[in-house]
């Protein structure tokens, strides 16, 4: 028996599974296989068996797993510190509140990385309304918010890694509630810029109609046209028709033009009513205690005499952009045929969603992304002929 099992387990020419040929085997060395592996035997097991309880396979695997993700967030951090990558988040300081109302304050946030790359700002400038998004790191969302330019007193913000930023805080809004809670020194996340409108060349007329924040994007289209682009073309006229809720977020504002009739309504998503007679004066208190964005408007209406105008409009002093306002406008452009006749006219609507639609239609979704929509609310119901108009 033995001498047969010696001439058979060497078998070459007839093919046998590893499975049988390791079968054989064990029989062969008298002890009993385990699994398919001939080391695994009755002599060995103990050994076998505590290298096993040394390192189970799911100690392996945890280990491997944890090492995997340690070197991702290594890379991943990596890549989140190039300051020249707008598509990752990086770090900012919070470095100053300055409250504007009972419920909007201007942000200052100074950039915790180098300098390098941070000129992508100023290509943001040149092209037109552009914004970044900050993040809200507990539910893991961002939303975007508007940089607003540099004041005349302070040219050039962004060359030592600042923006600024005016928000309101919404009851319902996850991001702005966070941040109007974080103290002076919290640290914020952003990324961008992301442009959402390239202002074409050629443009010699704005008419801009803003809602509450929407204010941030006129700004930043003034900012465009009189600085960034500077002595490119005639330099085009800006009129500004700025609407908020309650006279604080625009205290010590006076209108450029008197209008003589309006419309009230009861918020912007209402219809109009009754007719009243009007005149945006604010008091001497209010001339003396100008807002923060009042007194940017004002030093850029300096800046550019005779080309910005800025209108002021507030729902509980029953003052609203009515259809008399905006064909007052538009028909006054008309009569302007020597800057009308050489260029482009846009109407711009900026604002809430609420007002956006109220004045030129809700915005669509197609493939995923958000695009224009048709043309509807007020604008669409007046002669606008000679005019593109752009929601933002």
């Amino acid at each position: 028996m033995f001498k047969q099992m010696l001439t058979f387990r060497p078998v070459k020419h007839k093919k046998i599974g590893i499975h049988r040929l390791l079968g054989y085997s064990a029989r062969f060395q008298k002890v009993k296989p385990i699994g398919q592996f001939p080391f695994l035997n009755a002599r060995n097991l103990s050994t076998i068996q505590v290298a096993r309880r040394g390192w189970p396979s799911y100690v392996l695997v945890f280990a491997f797993g944890f090492l995997g993700s340690v070197g991702f967030g290594w890379v991943q951090q990596v890549k989140d510190a190039s300051p020249s990558d707008p598509a990752t988040f990086k770090p900012y300081i919070l470095e100053l509140k300055e409250p504007v109302s009972s419920t909007s304050s201007i942000f200052i946030l100074s950039s915790k990385l180098e300098l390098a790359g941070l000129g992508r700002y100023d290509k943001a400038w040149q092209k037109g309304v552009w914004s970044v998004q900050i993040k809200q790191p507990q539910l893991q969302i961002a939303r975007a918010y508007t940089p607003l330019p540099p004041s005349q007193d302070d040219k050039e913000p962004w060359t030592n890694g600042k923006l600024s930023f005016l928000i309101r805080q919404d009851p319902k809004g996850e991001v702005s509630g966070y941040l109007h809670k974080l103290p002076q020194g919290a640290t914020i996340d952003l990324r961008g810029p992301h442009v959402e409108y390239q202002i074409p060349d050629g443009v010699t007329e704005i008419l801009f109609v803003a809602g509450g924040t929407g204010i941030a994007p006129a700004l930043q289209v003034a900012h465009t046209l009189y600085n960034a682009r500077r002595g490119r073309g005639v330099a085009p006229k800006m009129h500004i028709l700025w609407a908020n809720r309650r006279r604080e977020d625009c205290e010590g504002g006076v209108s450029d033009t008197v209008f003589k009739s309006s419309y009230t309504f009861n918020g912007w998503r209402n219809i109009f009513a009754s007719k009243v007679e009007n005149s945006i004066k604010p008091t001497a208190n209010e001339q003396s205690n100008s807002s923060p964005m009042v007194l940017r408007l004002d030093s850029l209406k300096k800046s550019q005499t005779d080309l910005i105008s800025v209108d002021y409009f507030v729902d509980e002093e029953q003052t609203t952009i009515s259809e008399i306002v905006l064909k007052g406008i538009l028909q006054s452009s008309i009569a302007t045929v020597e800057r009308s006749s050489i260029g482009r006219k846009l109407i711009l609507v900026s604002g809430p969603d609420g007002f956006v639609k109220h004045f030129a239609g809700s915005k669509a979704w197609q493939n995923g992304k958000e695009v224009q929509g048709p043309l509807g609310g007020l604008l669409s119901q007046i002669d606008h002929s000679g005019w593109e108009i752009w929601k933002l």
